[in-house]
């Protein structure tokens, strides 16, 4: 039975669980079932909020039949777990001669809802392919159901991007309490994180062109005008052309927006994706200024989950990492972070 040891950090309302997309080589490479990676985070106190990717975790996902609802539930009771977020898809190009108009997105995210709510999840995660348009008629499904829907501001998203003010100036003329934002970790980024740019290099990039690369993600201005530049030279230059493919990563994976720009959405973030890389000696995630990010999400009184995400299956095979191992590590961190912040 999982514990509640990670509830609500030195009393500021937050509360720390997973994703089990942190565990995508374990699920992959077929060394877990949904049981066995519930029963694993129980086992290792990582949660107790577990949130879900429903088409990576569900087979029949958007739809679920009585015995996936049951095997869930079950699995709530059976280790003390907490839903916390199901992870929807905005999958506008499902079709192959066009994409998918306003009425079918419609019906596809509230499918989606309905398997949110039957299997016990408060919040369904939404993202920048839903438009303002398509949100507003779903929210009467969401009101049914009482979810809400957390558009997730990733990279290379920010929370002041345009894109995500369009649907902040929605959200203020719609003013529903069921609509708001799940802000990720990796739209605040201060470095490349190495293991990436150890994949690039395995992958042939020298160590000049990795340089320039890291340089070009910290110049000012628009930052695919600054990958344009840096890969046309690269290729110029000799470099592969899988690796230079490949770098197109760096820019819209991680981001490098200020911190700070979330505490203009606190009223509306309805869950936050902790994502990580890898750490230091000493525990640390280089690439993320997790203190700064605590002190915002304290003083702004977020009062929720915080979901750990582990994303280094993208540069590290199967069976190389042990990502429970991981989440415990950055669980550590944000929880002396927190902690911290709220001293």
């Amino acid at each position: 039975m999982m514990t509640d040891t990670n509830v609500d950090v030195a009393g500021t309302g937050i509360s720390l669980g997973v994703t089990l997309y942190s565990f995508t080589n374990e699920w992959w490479s077929r060394q877990y079932d949904l049981t066995g990676l519930v029963a694993e985070v129980a086992g290792r106190g990582l949660g107790p909020g577990v949130e879900i990717v429903g088409f990576q975790s569900l087979r029949t996902f958007p739809e679920v039949d009585a015995d996936s609802v049951s095997l869930w539930r079950g699995l709530v009771d059976r280790f003390g777990i907490v839903p916390t977020c199901l992870g929807s898809n905005v999958d506008v190009a499902l079709r192959a001669d066009r994409s998918l108009d306003r009425d079918e997105m419609v019906d596809y995210l509230n499918r989606q809802l309905d398997t949110a709510a039957a299997l016990g999840f408060p919040v369904v995660r939404i993202q920048i392919g839903a438009d303002p348009a398509v949100i507003e008629r779903c929210l009467a499904r969401a009101e049914k159901h009482g979810i809400r829907m957390g558009m997730e501001i990733h990279a290379p998203e920010s929370a002041v991007s345009p894109a995500i003010m369009r649907v902040r100036e929605f959200y203020e003329s719609v003013d529903s309490p069921l609509l708001g934002f799940i802000p990720d970790f990796s739209s605040t980024m201060r470095r490349v994180p190495e293991g990436v740019l150890a994949d690039l290099r395995a992958r042939g990039l020298s160590e000049g062109a990795a340089d320039g690369l890291t340089q070009a993600w910290l110049s000012p201005g628009n930052q695919f005008a600054n990958f344009g530049a840096w890969a046309e030279a690269s290729r110029a230059a000799g470099e592969p052309d899988d690796a230079v493919g490949a770098a197109t990563l760096v820019f819209t994976m991680h981001g490098r927006a200020a911190a700070e720009t979330w505490a203009e959405l606190a009223p509306r973030i309805v869950h936050v994706h902790g994502k990580c890389y890898e750490f230091d000696e000493v525990g640390d995630e280089p690439s993320i200024d997790y203190p700064s990010i605590a002190t915002v999400l304290v003083d702004s009184r977020y009062q929720g989950w915080i979901s750990t995400e582990w994303e280094g299956h993208v540069f590290a095979p199967p069976g190389t990492v042990d990502a429970f191992d991981v989440v415990a590590s950055q669980q550590a961190l944000l929880r002396r972070s927190l902690t911290a912040a709220a001293g």
